[in-house]
């Protein structure tokens, strides 16, 4: 998310929190599509996706004393979803595991060709990395959480998660100039 973008959700977090209902509105439409598109990447089903992103607002509502002003609100916000996500699961006693490559081919509203083949171009280099690297990735961009939280998320310490994600960015880097040399 980009830093305006993450600004802006954190001040909607903080007007939530001071107790201004309206700002919900302004969450989903800030971030409501990325709450779907992770819904649907862990339950696989869109009407399950669409129940647990309106589990997750009544949550966010409810829990909102939890997010503390100046950490990561996108971070906060998308782990009620996923954890909304999996409460589903479990009521239904599906076992199912976050599947980090449907995350990045989300859907957007202006296509572009060369645009989407930089994106097919990112999905097959990712898929050529390491398990343990394809979930720092999605952590660190698609999640958007720091390296803290990151080692706070996965029980690993701080210094190895930094070293595992330069050198899955660095991987990634290798992969895609490769992917434009082929091309």
């Amino acid at each position: 998310m980009a830093p305006a973008g993450t600004e802006q959700l954190n001040v909607l977090l903080q007007a939530l929190r001071a107790g201004d209902a309206d700002a919900l509105d302004g969450i989903y439409a800030l971030v409501g599509r990325r709450m779907l598109s992770l819904a649907r990447g862990i339950t696989k089903n869109h009407a399950d996706a669409e129940d647990v992103v309106s589990d997750s607002f009544l949550k966010l509502a409810r829990g909102i004393r939890g997010y503390r002003p100046g950490t990561n609100g996108y971070a906060f916000v998308m782990r009620i979803v996923r954890n909304c996500a999996f409460d589903l699961l479990r009521r239904r006693k599906v076992r199912a595991e976050e599947d980090i490559d449907a995350f990045f081919h989300l859907t957007d509203d202006r296509y572009d060709a060369g645009r989407m083949e930089r994106a097919v171009m990112l999905e097959d280099a990712v898929a050529r990395l390491s398990p343990p690297e394809r979930r720092m990735i999605y952590y660190r961009y698609y999640l958007d959480f720091t390296v803290r939280e990151i080692a706070k998320e996965t029980g690993m310490s701080k210094s190895a998660v930094a070293r595992l994600t330069a050198a899955a960015e660095e991987k990634l880097k290798l992969l895609l100039r490769e992917g434009q040399t082929e091309a």
